[in-house]
C-alpha cells in the first residue's frame, strides 16, 4: 500500500481510533447514558445499565443506528444530547503526535476527516483541531451507512477528486482500508497495538511515509 506524495491532493482521516481515543464515546455510551436513562425513568444504575446494554445488543455495530447518538436518546426518551455532550467533552483525548502531524501535514496537502463518527459527536470531538480541515464527513450523518466503498467514492465526487489524489489512514481495516482501497483511494491500516504486521504504528509513521517521498 505505498503512495507517492506527489499524487496526493487530500489526505483523510478517521477519527475515533485514529485522530482521538474512545475514551470519550465509550465512557458517554456506558455511562453516561444509563446514567440520565436511570434519572429520566426511575430506576437504579445497574438496572439502567442492563437495559440500555440490551438495546445496543439488539443493533449491534453494523448498524448506522449503533452510531447514532441522537437515534438512542430519542429511543430511550432522554430528549436532546447536546447538552449532556458539552457536558462531558473533558473526557475527550487526542492521541499525542496529532497536533503536530496535523501542523505538518496541513501546509502540503488538503486534510478532510472520514468517519462513522455522527456529527453530532465528530464535532466536539475534534473541535480543538478542526481548523486543520477543510471538511468533517460523517457516513452515518451524510450517507445514512458505516463506512463502505460508496461513501469513499461520494467523498472523492465531493472534493472534485480523483480518488487516487486521497490517502485514507484509519484503525479499522474493512472500514478504512478495505472500503477506501475499493473506491480507489490509496490506505494505510493505523494498529497502535503494533499487532497487525504490515500496519502502522502510530500516525507519526504516516506522516514520515508521507514526507519521505
Amino acid at each position: 500500500m505505498s503512495t507517492t506524495a506527489a499524487s496526493i491532493r487530500f489526505v483523510s482521516f478517521d477519527a475515533e481510533g485514529t485522530l482521538a481515543t474512545h475514551a470519550f464515546t465509550r465512557r458517554f455510551m456506558r455511562q453516561v447514558v444509563p446514567s440520565i436513562y436511570a434519572r429520566t425513568h426511575r430506576m437504579g444504575f445497574e438496572e439502567a445499565v442492563e437495559q440500555v446494554f440490551s438495546e445496543y445488543e439488539s443493533i449491534g455495530s453494523a448498524k448506522k443506528e449503533w452510531y447514532d447518538i441522537q437515534y438512542w436518546f430519542h429511543r430511550f426518551g432522554l430528549g436532546s444530547p447536546f447538552a449532556a455532550i458539552e457536558e462531558y467533552r473533558t473526557e475527550i483525548e487526542l492521541y499525542p503526535e496529532v497536533r503536530a502531524v496535523l501542523e505538518g501535514l496541513s501546509g502540503r496537502f488538503t486534510l478532510v476527516v472520514a468517519s462513522s463518527t455522527p456529527l453530532e459527536f465528530l464535532r466536539p470531538l475534534l473541535r480543538d483541531v478542526e481548523h486543520h480541515f477543510v471538511r468533517l464527513f460523517s457516513s452515518t450523518s451524510e450517507c445514512g451507512k458505516v463506512k463502505d466503498r460508496e461513501f469513499f467514492s461520494w467523498i472523492a465526487a465531493e472534493l472534485d477528486a480523483d480518488p487516487c489524489e486521497i490517502v485514507h489512514v484509519g484503525d479499522s481495516w474493512h472500514g478504512d482500508v478495505v472500503s477506501a482501497l475499493e473506491a480507489g483511494l490509496k490506505a494505510y491500516h493505523l494498529d497502535r497495538s503494533l499487532a497487525c504486521r504490515g500496519s502502522l504504528g502510530s500516525l507519526q509513521e504516516f506522516s514520515q511515509l508521507l514526507s519521505s517521498d
